[in-house]
């Protein structure tokens, strides 16, 4: 098994529970005083309520979940595999001072930066676009589109910022990236062979285990302790 001694509890669960905590506090009182105005409607008063408290940050919850499954899959590698969740690394170039990377691996053969997509749709782009666009199917068989952010333009810029600040620690080495769809009924189509592994619902375990890097990998350890810093400043 993994070690998964460096998991922290998911930032966006948090984040998904305070959402819901204050729609609650804010919304109760307004949902009191409409149903004393208008009692012929308090079920439907009662119903809205409820929709509006559980489904808070549903788009976070829906992140937390697909990172938690995919850490599930990822504890499955060997004991000499190292797993980080939510790495905070410096980025002066944003607003909030840092870049998040959703997980980690580091391994024998390498170091992998993953950032997990948890759509349960169809996703078809093309790897130069901003977007890509999922396909969804409401509850009553309508058919819509949405627009995603790019993960593989994503994942570069995150590998860029670890690989640059690993550089400044003397910690250089070669960063693997990988988009993973996490949700079972995630289907991507792309217009070409993606530059980066796009890897859908499972495999990605193997993927690692068989990646073979071209040269063996550099300052492992080193890599280790500056991740541990930076879990360790964002605590």
């Amino acid at each position: 098994m993994a070690d998964t001694q460096y998991i922290t509890k998911n930032r966006l669960s948090q984040e998904v529970n305070q959402a819901r905590k204050w729609v609650a506090i804010i919304g109760a009182p307004i949902a009191a005083t409409l149903m004393f105005a208008l009692p012929q409607l308090w079920w439907v008063i009662a119903f809205a309520y409820l929709i509006l408290v559980f489904g808070a940050a549903a788009t976070k919850k829906s992140g937390a979940s697909g990172e938690l499954k995919t850490l599930k899959q990822l504890e499955k590698l060997p004991d000499d595999y190292v797993l980080f969740n939510q790495v905070d690394v410096p980025n002066p170039k944003t607003k909030r001072g840092y870049t998040e990377l959703d997980l980690i691996v580091v391994g024998p053969n390498g170091v992998f930066v993953i950032e997990v997509k948890n759509n349960n749709s169809k996703v078809t782009g093309d790897e130069q676009a901003p977007n890509w666009t999922a396909h969804k199917v409401g509850q009553k068989g309508g058919r819509y589109t949405a627009d995603v952010r790019n993960p593989i333009k994503q994942l570069k810029k995150q590998v860029h910022v670890l690989a640059t600040y690993l550089k400044g620690k003397k910690a250089s080495t070669w960063l693997e990236g990988v988009v993973f769809f996490s949700h079972r009924k995630a289907r991507v189509k792309l217009s070409s062979p993606p530059s980066i592994p796009v890897l859908e619902r499972k495999g990605l375990v193997e993927h690692i285990q068989a990646y073979q890097p071209k040269r063996p990998p550099a300052n492992l350890d080193k890599v280790i302790q500056q991740l541990i810093v930076l879990k360790q400043a964002a605590s």
